[in-house]
């Protein structure tokens, strides 16, 4: 498992958060403050749009990769038969933030033909992001009860990652409590090498 990942599983609910919304949050705040300051709104992009941009970018980008250590940790920790297929659930993680920033992108430009591709686009990005919420909450629910689950088993998670501002709170101890199991049920480095 790598840094980024372990950290994130390990992290508090209230650091998660601060990762992922405080660095939104900044992004807006910066927007907001390029708009006051700027006379005309093609100086907004010129100058704090960018900022903003990269900050709101970097705080999606903090989602995807939380979906993506929460995804693979409880993947690799569900008994292989009740494992989900992760052969999407990469496709959905790659997916989104490029099509986040073709879809900016062509907000600039007001080409009819563009802004027809960008439904089509916007749809499978929106599949992908509901997958990534079913995967993630289906395999946190296989992970605690070692036991097929259906919808209404893992419709909490569901819905607590979909409204993640909230769900955070909720479901962070939730993988903190996993991990710290799974960490102390491993055995030594020396004990593998026998």
């Amino acid at each position: 498992m790598n840094v980024t990942a372990s950290f994130l599983l390990r992290a508090k609910h209230w650091q998660v958060f601060i990762l992922v919304c405080g660095l939104y949050f900044v992004g807006q705040m910066a927007l907001v403050g390029s708009i006051l300051t700027s006379p005309t709104p093609h100086e907004v992009f010129a100058k704090g749009g960018l900022l903003a941009g990269l900050l709101m970018s970097l705080s999606t980008l903090g989602i995807f990769v939380w979906f993506w250590s929460l995804g693979s940790f409880f993947s690799s920790i569900v008994q292989p038969e009740l494992r989900m297929k992760s052969g999407f659930f990469r496709v959905a993680l790659v997916y989104p933030p490029f099509y986040f920033v073709f879809f900016v992108a062509t907000l600039q430009n007001s080409s009819p033909e563009l802004l027809g591709l960008i439904l089509p686009l916007h749809i499978f990005a929106m599949v992908c992001m509901f997958y990534l919420l079913h995967f993630v909450s289906k395999s946190l629910v296989l992970a605690e009860t070692s036991k097929s689950a259906s919808f209404y088993d893992y419709a909490g998670p569901f819905f607590l990652l979909w409204f993640f501002p909230v769900g955070i709170w909720i479901v962070q101890p939730r993988v903190n409590r996993l991990y710290s199991e799974r960490k102390n049920t491993e055995p030594p480095i020396e004990a593998t090498l026998r």
